[in-house]
């Protein structure tokens, strides 16, 4: 496979299904990203099948954060970037619970990790039409909160001529 240099300014960010690749894509090649966002997504080497992964959503699996650090550090090693975990307190499709097993596997292997309980918020990304994030719809959702936005001003991206 072909290793492609990539900027100290990559980051990766996904929903569900993209949030548990953010944390694949964290953990196998730290060296290529500056920072992730998971959102409503899963830890990383919570499921080995399709299976499994539904048990992994919910109701969730409950490691120590040893087993799930060492499940990175199985996949590389290297110095971790900075992971930002948000998730809805009402998400019926991937459960809560991922929060705090993304956040003690990402703090085990030491990343700074901050995390973003969205209050009633079910599965969907973060977002607040009013101050110009998105448009409501599905997996869409308008909590007054622009995950997007918050994660690129984190990054400090638009900064330096960077859009």
């Amino acid at each position: 496979m072909a290793r492609h240099a990539a900027g100290s300014r990559t980051y990766v960010t996904g929903l569900s299904a993209g949030g548990a690749m953010t944390s694949v894509m964290l953990a196998a090649y730290p060296d290529l990203f500056a920072g992730g966002g998971v959102v409503a997504g899963l830890p990383y080497g919570c499921a080995a099948s399709m299976v499994d992964a539904y048990s992994c959503m919910n109701p969730g699996k409950d490691l120590t954060p040893k087993q799930w650090g060492d499940k990175v550090r199985a996949a590389s090693t290297g110095p971790r970037s900075p992971v930002s975990v948000w998730h809805g307190t009402a998400d019926h499709t991937v459960a809560s619970m991922n929060t705090r097993e993304l956040s003690e596997q990402w703090t085990d292997v030491g990343a700074a990790v901050d995390t973003h309980a969205v209050t009633g918020m079910g599965h969907g990304q973060p977002i607040a039409p009013g101050a110009g994030c998105g448009q409501a719809g599905p997996y869409l959702l308008d909590v007054g909160v622009c995950a997007a936005a918050e994660l690129a001003a984190k990054w400090r991206l638009g900064e330096h001529g960077v859009q």
